[in-house]
């Protein structure tokens, strides 16, 4: 049975209001989102004003786009990475969520990511660049590496630009 696309954007918007209305007066998902999206502060062209919590239990993060809505659930868990990895994740799904924006159409994206190097971005960028066909996974991970300081080669930084990956402006 397949589930009509208005009947899902409606699930994602209940979720996505509840989460966000059940952490509203929370202190630590507050500070964690204020300290995140600051260090992003002028890198980017544009912030999300909400991130939806789950609870910690729900280790999965992740940013969907339903029709023209974007939703960005980061999980209670990565509060208490340790400071080195703990906005990893706000990072990845910011970056999804900026790619989003400007992204090309799906079979283009498929397209050009047909001759991109799986091995050197397994290697240079992470294996979970290489996680899904059409360089969604791929330029959320070199976004979240951009922004922590890393730098790419021209191959990486070219096949990043060819899917429109965000702009990311120097420190």
């Amino acid at each position: 049975m397949k589930i009509s696309p208005k009947l899902v954007a409606l699930k994602y918007k209940y979720v996505y209001n509840s989460l966000l209305y059940l952490n509203k007066n929370n202190t630590k998902t507050r500070k964690y989102q204020e300290e995140g999206l600051k260090l992003l502060e002028g890198r980017v062209e544009k912030l999300p004003e909400q991130i939806a919590f789950r609870p910690k239990f729900i280790t999965q993060s992740s940013c969907v786009k339903i029709f023209d809505k974007l939703y960005l659930f980061i999980s209670k868990a990565n509060l208490k990475k340790p400071e080195s990895e703990k906005f990893d994740t706000l990072f990845h799904e910011i970056g999804h969520w900026l790619h989003f924006q400007q992204m090309p159409a799906v079979s283009e994206c498929k397209k050009i990511w047909e001759n991109a190097n799986i091995e050197k971005i397994e290697k240079e960028v992470s294996k979970r660049a290489i996680a899904k066909n059409d360089g969604r996974e791929f330029v959320a991970e070199v976004f979240k590496g951009l922004i922590k300081g890393k730098q790419y080669d021209t191959e990486i930084m070219n096949l990043y630009h060819s899917l429109n990956g965000p702009r990311v402006k120097p420190k």
